[in-house]
Parts: structure tokens; sequence; C-alpha cells
């Protein structure tokens, strides 16, 4: 048996289904690793998707900068806001403009 990196999965009745069209080389890859993991197809294949979903928001969720432009974007952040004119105009024009979208 491997070590598998594991996500938890979302408790309750399994109700949505997905069909994946794949080279029959890539199933049988899929299949012996399933085999060699002791899980079943579904499941192996279920985890790897959850593994890469978990990775792909968790780098959505992070920035990474060099630190002299994290420096500079945190100076930025925290310096006092200006007001643009033009801008504060456009925002009370169309305040009520997107009221009843959400």
């Amino acid at each position: 048996m491997f070590a598998l990196e594991t996500v938890t999965p979302t408790p309750g009745k399994m109700e949505a289904r997905k069909e994946v069209r794949m080279h029959r080389a890539d199933e049988e890859r899929i299949r012996a690793a399933a085999a060699a993991t002791g899980l079943q197809e579904a499941d192996f294949i279920r985890q790897a998707a959850l593994l890469r979903a978990q990775e792909v928001e968790q780098r959505m969720s992070l920035s990474i900068l060099p630190i002299e432009a994290f420096e500079a974007f945190k100076a930025a952040v925290d310096a006092p806001g200006k007001k643009v004119p033009g801008l504060a105009r456009a925002a009370k024009a169309t305040k009520d403009l997107l009221k009843d979208a959400g």
C-alpha cells in the first residue's frame, strides 16, 4: 500500500453524478493506481479531483509577492485614501443602478 494524501469527503448522500471520457491508456493507469492504493476507481478519482480542487482553492487564496513588492503593496493599502472627484461623482451617479440586480 502507498501512503495517500487524502481529503475528507463531504458527508451525506452522494447525489451528483459526473461522467468522464478518457483514453483507454489513462483508464488503465487509473485502474492500476486505484488497485495499488486499495481504493475503488470511483473513490480514487473522487479523491484525486478533491485534492486538485483543494490545491486550486489554496492557490486562489494566496498571493506570492517578492518581499519588496509586498511591502510596497502593504504601504499602499495602509496609506490614507485620496478622493478622486470624477470617480466620486461617477460612484454617486450610479449608486442605485444595480440595486435590484443581486
